[in-house]
């Protein structure tokens, strides 16, 4: 029930460093965490010196607990016994002899019995970078002539995978590495994790890759010229010109469907500040804590390099202290001699679940509330939200079913929250005719407006979506930053979300200084919101319903101060 493949070329590495070994590649330590989003699959960057001092880089992509779901679905639908690394090996050795480039393959090793694991190591691509980073970063200063060729190799190998018989369902544009060339560029794919392995791709298959792909390109890298060259490419080099119709109609279909997803969304925002604002994670302590980079000599200059020194620490300014939470302040020093301000949450909870699955060796029943904020915010910023920045998160399940977690952030210096900027910045309502402030404040209620439709659009709630919870910086007059914080109570629905979109623009609602803000900025949000200039029946039941919801709150909990 166990499998291992191993690179020829890269045998005597192998053995030297135990990668035939699934255990060591499940516990391995050593590397830089590349996306710490998942709970059950990590993937770790390995730089390795070189007999000739220069290093190489390895990335190590590892599934402690894979789901039976999976195997059994593969086994179902192609008599395959593989987990995720077997089949991206499978998916990558495929398309090798098909000519098509991809990461090179090292060691695969999977085990079936009695819980299935997998683990796959490949070499990095050289001189390579994701699509989407490259037409957010150059995509501007690439001529249009390059910009078309890119896009027509693009559309090119993909009908030359789809002919391989490769059907991905998941090929977004960071999952296509590009490389210039002299005369053109040249292509690279990555992450089957999900792909699979056809004798013929229908239509509905072929719509879906091209439609991940569209769906993750914004049109502000990516403009209808583009998309018509990659498209043009493609039906030309798989033959499928007499049923273009009828297979643009599924790609335009699919795409509707994809942008619904959150994981789309943070794809798609690639250019915006803040997906580009976000920094790598590195692990500490077996993983049990992550760091920024950057901070870690400040941490380590304040004694807070460990899990424990950070959970047992007193130097800063305790701002609250609950039965199961603490909130502290913190100030970094510098090498320059300032201070970086940070704010610390503490989190304990013990659980009988969790007693239980710490003495079978099994990680926390569901993540630690230290744990879920960091990832809401990696995930948020990767969607385009401003967020905090994150600097370190840690978790621990003790033997007793303690589980500890915390989360430190920067401060958001030169920032005022929603409600306090409101009433210093802006003043009481008044009759007459519009002055610059009114149309100053008209423009905050428009950006605060377009950060909650989007973050909801998104698929989230926040539970706790009041003005205090937004951060606003007036970086010229009638123009603002916005910062959404607080993250950690905030979820991601796809089903039955009404009832809670309704209680984050109630609370939005209740708390609003009533003396700044009256009935026509809450009509011009809500029509910012909706994105419509007439309300329909539809919208106004909904209104009716936050109005409702903003009643109880008032009834139940009294003006807000």
């Amino acid at each position: 029930m166990s499998y291992l493949w191993i690179n020829p070329e890269y045998r005597s590495l192998a053995q030297s460093r135990q990668w035939s070994d699934l255990d060591e590649l499940l516990s391995h330590v050593q590397g830089q965490l590349v996306r710490p989003t998942h709970h059950a699959r990590e993937t770790l960057r390995l730089e390795l010196p070189g007999a000739d001092g220069a290093c190489s880089t390895f990335y190590l992509k590892r599934e402690p607990r894979v789901p039976w779901k999976y195997v059994l679905r593969r086994a179902a639908f192609s008599g395959r016994w593989w987990t995720p690394a077997r089949n991206e090996l499978e998916m990558l050795l495929r398309l090798r002899a098909a000519g098509l480039a991809g990461p090179e393959v090292v060691v695969c090793c999977q085990r079936l019995w009695p819980r299935p694991a997998c683990a796959l190591i490949t070499k990095a691509l050289e001189g390579y970078q994701p699509l989407n980073q490259l037409l957010a970063r150059e995509g501007r200063r690439l001529a249009v002539p390059q910009l078309a060729r890119l896009f027509a190799a693009l559309g090119d190998q993909l009908a030359r995978m789809h002919e391989a018989g490769v059907f991905h369902p998941r090929l977004f544009s960071d999952h296509v590495y590009v490389r210039p060339e002299d005369q053109g560029w040249q292509l690279a794919f990555l992450g089957f994790r999900r792909a699979w392995a056809c004798n013929h791709l229908g239509l509905q298959a072929r719509a879906r890759s091209l439609a991940a792909m569209l769906a993750t390109l914004s049109p502000r890298v990516a403009d209808a010229r583009m998309r018509q060259h990659l498209i043009d490419a493609y039906l030309g080099c798989c033959g499928w010109e007499d049923r273009s119709v009828e297979l643009l109609a599924e790609v335009a279909r699919s795409t509707a469907e994809l942008l619904a997803q959150r994981q789309v969304w943070e794809i798609r925002e690639t250019d915006t500040q803040a997906h580009q604002g976000l920094h790598p994670l590195e692990s500490l302590q077996a993983g049990r804590m992550w760091v920024d980079p950057e901070f870690r000599p400040l941490l380590e200059a304040l004694g807070l390099a460990s899990f424990e020194a950070v959970m047992e620490t007193t130097s800063g300014k305790r701002l609250r202290a609950l039965a199961d939470r603490e909130n502290w302040r913190l100030e970094l020093p510098r090498p320059d001699g300032t201070t970086v301000g940070a704010y610390l949450k503490k989190h304990r909870s013990r659980s009988w679940r969790n007693r239980h699955r710490a003495r079978r060796g099994l990680p926390p029943a569901e993540p630690s509330p230290g744990r879920v904020e960091a990832r809401n915010t990696v995930r948020l910023s990767r969607s385009g939200i401003d967020c905090m920045r994150l600097i370190a998160y840690g978790e621990k399940l003790h033997r007793d079913g303690l589980l500890e977690s915390f989360v430190l952030t920067e401060e958001l210096e030169g920032f005022t929250q929603l409600d306090h900027f409101l009433r210093q910045r802006f003043p009481e309502r008044r009759t007459g005719p519009k002055t610059e402030d009114d149309r100053h404040l008209d423009a905050l209620i428009a950006q605060v407006a377009a950060v909650a439709r989007k973050f909801h659009r998104l698929g989230y709630n926040h539970r706790d979506l009041y003005c205090c919870h937004f951060f606003i910086r007036e970086d010229a007059p009638g123009r603002y930053t916005i910062h959404l914080i607080d993250l950690q109570r905030v979820q991601h629905r796809r089903h039955f979300r009404t009832r809670w979109l309704v209680k984050d623009l109630a609370q939005l609602a209740y708390s609003a200084p009533a003396e700044r803000i009256g009935r026509t900025h809450r009509m011009a949000f809500i029509k910012h919101y909706l994105q419509v200039e007439k309300l329909r029946p539809e919208h106004k039941r909904f209104i009716r319903r936050v109005l409702a919801k903003w009643r109880w709150m008032e009834r139940t909990l009294g003006k807000h101060p």
